[in-house]
């Protein structure tokens, strides 16, 4: 497996950059997860076994730099990754409204699994509480932050996967 090491680097300083930015990039203590969408980014170009490797280097950097419990961010980054880069070839990285979707979706899922590793292991966790007040929450915001931050690049990202200039030609020419 060919791991790209300018793919790791930017994961590693959207992490280092989302932590130093703290409180100002919040929104009633919701903020978009960079570091989410940068894996999500990568393990789509690149495939479930790079998307598990990006997952769990970016899950470890905030891991090291949240100060919680260890290991959770590294384990949900790991299976967005994974899930991204498996099925992010033939579902998501096919337009703008596809992308909305699987960022939402594997960022609920990173959520979901947050929020029951929070309730199994710290005492008193409201897990539908969490659930409803930060996963749902951050997924919309990373949804949206994600499509426009996938949108700037597009052309660029383009260049890089060839199978994704075929498929949005191909889009296009379906359409009536």
């Amino acid at each position: 497996m060919n791991i790209k090491l300018p793919a790791l680097l930017i994961i590693i300083s959207v992490s280092v950059l989302q932590a130093s930015l703290g409180e100002p990039a919040t929104i009633y203590g919701i903020r978009p997860n960079l570091t989410l969408i940068a894996v999500y980014a990568f393990a789509v170009m690149g495939g479930e076994g790079r998307g598990i490797l990006y997952g769990a280097i970016g899950g470890l950097v905030d891991d090291c730099l949240s100060g919680g419990m260890t290991g959770v961010f590294l384990s949900g980054y790991a299976i967005t990754g994974f899930l991204a880069g498996r099925i992010g070839k033939r579902v998501f990285n096919v337009g703008e409204a596809a992308n909305f979707t699987g960022i939402f979706v594997l960022s609920m899922i990173q959520g979901v699994y947050t929020a029951v590793m929070f309730n199994t292991f710290v005492e008193g966790y409201d897990l539908m509480g969490g659930i409803w007040r930060f996963a749902l929450p951050s997924a919309a915001c990373n949804a949206v932050v994600g499509t426009l931050i996938l949108w700037l690049f597009k052309k660029r990202i383009a260049r890089r996967v060839p199978w994704l200039k075929t498929i949005r030609h191909i889009k296009v020419h379906l359409q009536p």
